[in-house]
C-alpha cells in the first residue's frame, strides 16, 4: 500500500521497520475484533424482511463501523460522532486550495467552480450506480495511469510558473509555450473524454467506454458544447491552435509581437501576450479540472452521511 501511494505522489516509499509493521498488524487485528460483532449483526440483518426498524438498525451498525474505522479517538468519544459531520469535514480537506500563487488565479478558480457545479448537477439527476460504472471503466483504462502521472508532473511544474508574459520574444520562450500548450491540451482532452461520458449518461442507453475512447477532440468539444455546464470549460482550449502547434511552432512576427497559428486554411492570430495568457489559462483550467476525484469523493461522502445520519426526533 505504501509503495502504491508513494508512486502516485512521485516519491520513494519510506522504509518501515519490522517493529512498526508488527505494531500496525496488532492494531489492525484489535480493531477488526472490535468490529466483528457489528459485521455479524449485518449478516443477520441481511436475510431479514425489509422494515423501518431493520433499516434503522442497519444504519446504526454502519455508523458504528465507520466511526470505529475512520474517526480519531477524540471523535469516537464525542456524543456527536453519530452525526458524521467530522466525516464530511475530512473529505472536504482534500478539496482545499493548494498552496501557491497559481491556485489563486482566475482561470483555476473558475474551472473549479464550473466542475463543482457540473458534478453537483450530475449527482442530482443521474443514478449513482451509472456514475460509478463509468468511473470504473475510466479507472480500468491504461490511459488513466498516464493521466494521473501527467497531472502530478504538471502540478509540480506549476510551482515555477512565471506571473507575467516574457518581455522578450525569443525562440526559447516560443518552444516553452508550445510544449506547455500541447501538454495541457493532451491532458484536457482526457479530462473532457470522461466529463462528456458522464454528461451523456442515460439509464439503459449509455455508450460503453470503448466508444468514448474512439472520439477525437473535435467530437468531444462538440458534445461538450451542447452541455451548458461544460461549455465554459471548453472555452479554454482553441482546437485550431492545438492542431497548428501539433505540426510545428507558430509564425512569430517579432517586431509586431504577434503569432499566427495555421490549421490548414484556418488562421488564429494572437499577440505575444495573448499566447502566454491563453496558454497559462488552459494549463490552470486543466489543474482546476484535476479536482474531479476529490470533489466526487466529497459529494459521495455527503450523500452517505445524509443517508446514515440518525433521525432527529422532536
Amino acid at each position: 500500500m505504501m509503495n502504491y501511494l508513494a508512486d502516485l505522489a512521485g516519491r520513494a516509499a519510506p522504509r518501515i521497520s519490522a517493529r512498526e509493521k508488527q505494531r500496525f498488524t496488532n492494531c489492525l487485528k484489535r480493531q477488526m475484533q472490535h468490529l466483528l460483532p457489528a459485521f455479524a449483526e449485518l449478516e443477520t440483518l441481511r436475510g431479514s424482511p425489509d422494515s423501518a426498524q431493520n433499516v434503522y438498525r442497519v444504519k446504526a451498525v454502519l455508523r458504528a463501523v465507520l466511526i470505529e474505522m475512520a474517526a480519531p479517538p477524540h471523535i469516537r468519544r464525542s456524543p456527536d460522532a453519530d452525526r458524521l459531520d467530522w466525516f464530511v469535514a475530512m473529505a472536504a480537506k482534500a478539496t482545499n486550495l493548494p498552496r501557491g500563487a497559481w491556485a489563486r488565479q482566475a482561470p483555476y478558480l473558475a474551472a473549479r467552480d464550473h466542475l463543482w457545479k457540473f458534478l453537483m448537477s450530475l449527482y442530482t439527476r443521474t443514478p449513482a450506480p451509472a456514475i460509478q460504472a463509468a468511473l470504473d471503466a475510466w479507472f480500468a483504462d491504461n490511459d488513466h495511469w498516464r493521466y494521473v502521472h501527467s497531472v502530478r508532473l504538471l502540478t509540480v511544474a506549476a510551482r515555477r510558473f512565471r506571473v507575467q508574459p516574457p518581455q522578450r520574444v525569443s525562440d526559447r520562450a516560443a518552444v516553452d509555450l508550445q510544449n506547455e500548450y500541447l501538454r495541457s491540451a493532451s491532458i484536457f482532452e482526457q479530462q473532457l473524454r470522461l466529463l462528456t461520458c458522464l454528461a451523456k449518461i442515460e439509464t439503459g442507453k449509455s455508450k460503453p467506454w470503448p466508444y468514448w475512447q474512439k472520439q477525437n477532440l473535435n467530437n468531444l468539444m462538440a458534445m461538450a458544447a451542447a452541455d451548458h455546464e461544460l461549455l465554459p470549460l471548453i472555452s479554454a482550449l482553441d482546437r485550431h491552435v492545438r492542431n497548428a502547434l501539433t505540426h510545428g511552432p507558430p509564425i512569430i512576427e517579432r517586431a509586431a509581437r504577434r503569432c499566427q497559428f495555421w490549421d490548414h486554411d484556418t488562421c488564429v492570430r494572437w499577440s505575444w501576450d495573448e499566447y502566454f495568457l491563453n496558454t497559462r489559462a488552459l494549463t490552470l483550467t486543466v489543474l482546476g479540472c484535476a479536482n474531479l476525484e476529490s470533489f466526487r469523493q466529497l459529494i459521495e461522502v455527503q450523500i452517505l452521511a445524509r443517508f446514515l445520519a440518525p433521525q432527529v426526533t422532536r
